[in-house]
């Protein structure tokens, strides 16, 4: 179980890895310079908003040493990484009656052995990011258990959580899922009031997966609460024609309020097709990039998701060669800096604006 509650310090120490990392990645992020092999020495940082280590360790039975996988330790470092969210993922079928809020317990739990297998990882809440490790973050993938005492959350955010997905693949007791039988409702009215409970105390609803529909009603919520609209890995549905991909007014929304759309490297959901290419994944970065703007694209690559991830972006080694890839086609070092790690960071470190003290009058 998660340890007893210490809202201020989990949360100012959230704050300070995320300034600290930003400041890394301004102070200590070199230059491109394309070699023969047209790579980036050394990579441009990657934080990455959604990788499945911990589904594939808690529910396949993957060494939490992490020596295979997209993801694996060496494809990490070769990649550029120095940030990974690590969700988790509460499957629909876990139980009979779905996933309860003890599932979520097991998963953490499962997240902190693999930290704790892996020095290359710093703890979740550190307070500041170092050079050649990689710092964690913590997502819900699938928050309907939350359903059952919405309360339960607030111990996992003071533990660090940053992003929650109200449903994944199914409609939830929370809210109706872009994949779901039926996609209309939206969010249900305990989802609402989860929703409202997420952002009061400090963490992001996460709208990829939800259907327009919900993500409607989550944009509603988090102007209430002066916070970013983030989809962690969707793609544009504009180039993709799949229902967990995001239109250009959804897309445009995301940018009025400072939110960010994860690039997701699942074929289907780079092309709408069975199979897809770097140059494919480049075409979606450059759509979401025109419609949304340079400082609300991000990387959410799916990477351990049960992904079919494209051709020559096989792991996460293959940042350096997607980041060659953006540069060829005009964009600026400091462009895909942003793309890969700056703009995560950004959202990762929103914290609620206090209201301000009354103002005593006699």
């Amino acid at each position: 179980m998660i340890p007893s509650p210490r809202p201020p310090l989990g949360r100012l120490r959230a704050a300070a890895l995320a300034a600290g990392f930003f400041a890394l990645t301004l102070l200590g992020a070199p230059h491109a310079s394309l070699g023969g092999d047209a790579r980036i020495e050394p990579p441009i940082m990657v934080v990455d908003l959604h990788v499945d280590l911990p589904w594939q360790v808690h529910f396949k039975g993957r060494s939490p040493d992490l020596t295979e996988g997209h993801a694996r330790l060496a494809a990490l470092k070769d990649g550029g990484y120095g940030g990974i969210v690590f969700p988790i993922y509460l499957p629909d079928k876990t139980h009979k009656d779905g996933a309860h809020i003890e599932d979520a317990d097991a998963v953490l739990a499962t997240i902190e052995k693999i930290i704790a297998h892996n020095p290359a990882f710093l703890p979740l809440g550190s307070a500041f990011a170092e050079p050649g490790r990689i710092s964690t973050f913590l997502a819900i993938e699938g928050a309907g258990a939350f359903a059952a005492d919405v309360s339960q959350i607030d111990r996992f955010i003071d533990h660090g959580l940053r992003l929650v997905s109200p449903a994944h693949g199914k409609n939830s007791p929370l809210s109706s899922s872009a994949t779901g039988e039926r996609v209309d409702f939206g969010l249900t009215a305990v989802g609402k009031e989860f929703c409202e409970r997420v952002y009061a105390k400090g963490a992001l609803v996460d709208v990829s997966h939800v259907s327009d529909a919900a993500f409607a009603d989550i944009v509603i919520i988090a102007a209430r609460h002066g916070a970013p609209i983030v989809a962690t890995h969707s793609n544009a549905r504009a180039v993709a024609k799949m229902p967990r991909n995001l239109t250009d007014d959804q897309l445009r929304i995301i940018a009025a309020t400072g939110g960010v759309a994860g690039v997701n490297f699942h074929a289907p959901f780079v092309t709408g097709g069975a199979d897809a290419t770097l140059d494919d994944v480049v075409k979606q970065v450059e759509h979401l990039v025109k419609i949304a703007g340079i400082e609300h694209v991000a990387v959410g690559s799916d990477f351990d998701g049960g992904i079919t991830p494209p051709v020559g972006l096989e792991d996460a080694s293959t940042f350096p060669a997607l980041a060659a890839a953006l540069i060829r086609r005009g964009m600026s070092h400091d462009d895909v800096l942003r793309i890969f790690s700056q703009n995560a960071l950004r959202v990762l470190g929103w914290r609620p604006i206090a209201p301000a003290a009354p103002v005593e009058t006699r």
